[in-house]
């Protein structure tokens, strides 16, 4: 029973958690409008607009209007007859509708929009187009851009989509202009009339059936900045007649960042940080600002292509690395501006790491190496290589190893010394300090046994003899030459 509850809370606690990231995420949903009649619908008499709104709340306001030739001329308003229905969705829905009639609008490609305000001020609209005809009607154009891209980022290419039609359901064609502009210009959500000439100026010009529509147009070629597009509406058929225009602004951005990067080509190993400083980066029209770096350090000596750090962030300008760590290093710096076009830079940098100084005194006395030692006692004899030096990074961390004769017999930099050998009287001692990296630094000495005898010289030895053979030599000649002059007795 206790498994089955607990296991009964786990699953309302995901229902709960789930529920309420269900709510979390409706509650920042835009408000929807859906509208009954489709663009290009037509009449003589009267259109019943209906549909739903639908929000968290009731809004604030909601009305509608209708304009034509580029005017607002009639509306209304709707909040006071919202009728509030059994919702399909998870959130709250209201009905509503209203009639449009030839009389109020006369002859016209009106266009009808629905506003919705929330509490916060924050407004939807929706439109339709619809052709209010008269018998003798021959030509109405309606013309919709489905997406406000006034003050968008482009690069390559621009994207246009929505509506276009005629009451006659003539062919159409869209003409695209453009001309340098020199900030934001926003476009109004009902076209402006315009007379057709015929022939077309216009830098791309597209054939379309009526319907919706999504046509690219190429602006690979433009420089960077501020750039009015003209959207230019009108009939195949009829050359001459009434067309429609929607102009806008974007911000034209084919050209991606400059990455600028300073700092360290090389640097000995020490305990500072160094910092590659990336601040005069920029795009080169739109500025160093709202841009997004990611930075990438790898260490190809140790660990090859894979990072040892990354770090990302907006307008993060600039890269500190620590110095404790020897090596060749690659640090990548990628930066995508608003628009979502990047460009990497790449630079290397070597840390160098110095061979420690090895160092070494026997009972206090500082030795040399290669130098030759006679000890007082066999034992308890200190060896100290505390004094040996390295960068401030590494001094703490050095190791010793010592060797007697080439075979390993310490570690540690502060030991006591026994002669190990007793049937050896002469051998090397060799100190070997160690840093964080696997440099080494060696100091040897020769060590005597404090018992060692020392033989008699085999020179000494030829001299002493040499000497008594000369010395015998001269006697033995003396003694000849004085048994010559002394004069036989002759009896």
């Amino acid at each position: 029973m206790k498994r089955l509850s607990v296991l009964s809370l786990l699953c309302l606690a995901v229902l709960l958690a789930t529920s309420n990231s269900t709510q979390a995420d409706s509650a920042d949903d835009p408000t929807l409008i859906s509208i009954d009649v489709e663009n290009g619908a037509s009449t003589m008499d009267t259109i019943t607009f209906s549909g739903i709104v639908e929000d968290e709340s009731e809004p604030s306001e909601f009305f509608w209007r209708v304009a034509k030739n580029g005017s607002t001329f009639d509306g209304g308003d709707l909040k006071s007859s919202l009728d509030e229905i059994d919702s399909t969705s998870s959130r709250p829905q209201w009905a509503w509708s209203f009639d449009l009639s030839f009389d109020a609008t006369g002859e016209c490609a009106c266009y009808v929009s629905l506003h919705s305000k929330d509490t916060s001020g924050t407004e939807k609209m929706e439109t339709r187009v619809v052709f209010m005809a008269a018998e003798n009607t021959t030509h109405l154009l309606g013309f919709l851009i489905a997406e406000d891209q006034a003050g968008m980022l482009v690069e390559g290419s621009l994207s246009i989509s929505g509506w276009i039609g005629t009451y006659l359901d003539d062919e159409m064609t869209l003409g695209i202009q453009s001309s340098l502009a020199q900030g934001l210009i926003t476009a109004s959500h009902t076209p402006d009339v315009f007379a057709c000439s015929g022939s077309s100026t216009a830098q791309q010009v597209t054939v379309l059936s009526g319907g919706y529509f999504e046509i690219d147009w190429d602006i690979s070629s433009k420089l960077d900045g501020w750039l009015n597009v003209e959207l230019m509406a009108c009939s195949l058929e009829q050359a001459f007649s009434d067309g429609a225009m929607i102009h806008y602004s974007i911000r034209v951005n084919n050209a991606p960042p400059i990455i600028k990067v300073d700092g360290i080509d090389s640097v000995e190993e020490t305990n500072e940080w160094h910092t590659f400083d990336a601040s005069m980066t920029e795009d080169p029209y739109w500025g160093r600002t709202d841009m997004y770096y990611v930075w990438t350090l790898r260490r190809p000596s140790h660990t090859g292509t894979i990072p040892v750090d990354v770090q990302m962030g907006d307008d993060l300008t600039a890269y500190s690395v620590s110095a404790t760590s020897c090596g060749n290093f690659t640090l990548s710096l990628t930066v995508y501006d608003q628009g979502g076009l990047s460009s990497t830079s790449v630079v290397e940098f070597d840390i160098h790491n110095r061979v420690p100084t090895a160092s070494l005194s026997i009972d206090g006395i500082s030795v040399s190496d290669g130098e030759e030692i006679r000890l007082k006692a066999p034992s308890n004899t200190l060896i100290d290589a505390t004094l040996s030096t390295d960068t401030e990074n590494d001094a703490g961390a050095l190791r010793c190893i010592w060797l007697f004769d080439g075979v390993p017999l310490y570690e540690g930099c502060n030991r006591d010394f026994v002669w190990p050998e007793d049937s050896v009287y002469r051998a090397w001692l060799t100190l070997e300090v160690i840093d964080d990296d696997g440099e080494v630094a060696t100091l040897s000495v020769q060590l005597v046994h404090p018992d060692e005898v020392k033989p008699f010289p085999v020179v000494l030895i030829g001299l002493v003899f040499s000497a008594l053979f000369l010395t015998y030599a001269i006697a033995q000649r003396l003694r000849g030459g004085s048994e010559k002059s002394i004069p036989k007795w002759k009896p």
